[in-house]
């Protein structure tokens, strides 16, 4: 996590100077966005599963943030929302106007009392402490400008205040919250709810392309404990099976070579309108490449040579279709929320076989 101006910023890279003032708050770093092909250049910029976060004794604070528009304004609208969380608990929501400065007032006088109430087991949730006061962006480049907290010290959050495994969730729009009303609506985080992770979003709308830069760069990275790789849906309509088998090999070596004990989990291409169980064109080309993509992922996990690669199919999460929104490709919120738990109580699984730490209670 990095550290400014005694604030905590999750699932930032790099803090990039803003036009006007401020500090972009990026998900990935310059060398990395660079290597992306033209849409990934512009979605990377998103700062979606961002946050702010911090642990002060004032009962209140303002904090003053900005944004740009929407990158992919006007073909897609992403509602430029704000949410602030006392550890797992919602506090409330605010909308940002883009391109002018956003002083939000929190004044939170007499909830502390009622949290003291509250017996410590109840107050962490989801491995949060409640004493963490979380920033919440979404879909849009967010510009930090500044907290006052009114004279009053505040501080990063220490280990033991939040979850102590961090998962890394790499994958295409849906991954990256693909038309979830609220950002923190998509399935990464209710899945990372249940299973009591610390979600590092890392989807690429539109570009999850699963190059070899990516693949270096996930590998080098020491801040998560597990992975998960949906990768497949971006490639089908330019991509041959023997390529795509070349992409994720490079993929799975790097990262085996670099996190041999980290959960490495596969999830094939959740259920669109393209599936061949679900189209009546079955000669289509994206039809014929997703089943070739997803035949591909289960060759990884068969015969138990890799054992950290787990492989979950799309079709065990997003389980209902009639949980997809109208463009028959990305979860509406009632898909998002169902993904989640599911995933969610397959994650926990997975880890109860890789460690003994406690996980959040479904």
């Amino acid at each position: 996590m990095l550290l400014h101006q005694d604030v905590g910023f999750h699932n930032v890279t790099q803090l990039g100077p803003a036009d006007g003032g401020g500090l972009y708050l990026q998900r990935f770093p310059d060398p990395v966005r660079s290597k992306l092909i033209p849409l990934g250049r512009m979605v990377s910029a998103e700062s979606s599963g961002v946050e702010l976060r911090f642990v002060t004794d004032s009962p209140n604070f303002c904090l003053a943030v900005s944004s740009r528009p929407s990158v992919l304004s006007p073909f897609e609208t992403h509602l430029q929302d704000m949410s602030i969380f006392r550890g797992a608990f919602v506090h409330s929501h605010h909308r940002l106007d883009p391109g002018k400065i956003n002083r939000i007032n929190v004044v939170n006088i007499g909830n502390v009392e009622k949290f003291n109430e509250i017996e410590e087991s109840h107050r962490t949730a989801c491995g949060f402490s409640w004493r963490v006061w979380r920033i919440l962006f979404g879909r849009y480049p967010a510009i930090y400008l500044g907290l006052d907290t009114y004279g009053a010290p505040r501080r990063p959050p220490l280990a033991t205040e939040v979850p102590t495994r961090r998962w890394l969730a790499y994958g295409s729009s849906i991954t990256h919250g693909g038309s979830a009303t609220l950002h923190h609506g998509a399935y990464i985080y209710h899945a990372a709810r249940i299973a009591g992770l610390d979600v590092l979003n890392q989807g690429l709308s539109g570009s999850c392309q699963c190059e070899a830069h990516m693949a270096d760069y996930f590998a080098a990275r020491s801040d998560w404990d597990i992975i998960t790789l949906e990768i497949g849906v971006n490639l089908r309509p330019s991509t041959s099976p023997q390529e795509y088998f070349r992409r994720v090999s490079y993929m799975l070596e790097k990262l085996r070579q670099t996190h041999p004990n980290a959960p490495i989990v596969l999830l094939t291409i959740f259920p669109n309108a393209t599936s061949a169980d679900y189209t009546a064109g079955t000669n289509a080309v994206s039809t014929e490449s997703e089943c070739q993509f997803n035949a591909i992922l289960r060759e990884f996990v068969g015969g138990g040579a890799a054992s950290n690669v787990y492989l979950i199919e799309g079709h065990e999460l997003l389980d209902n279709f009639g949980d997809l929104s109208v463009d028959l490709i990305h979860p509406s919120d009632y898909g998002h929320a169902r993904m989640g738990e599911n995933l969610g109580l397959r994650l926990r699984r997975i880890l109860d076989t890789t460690g003994p730490d406690p996980l959040c209670a479904a």
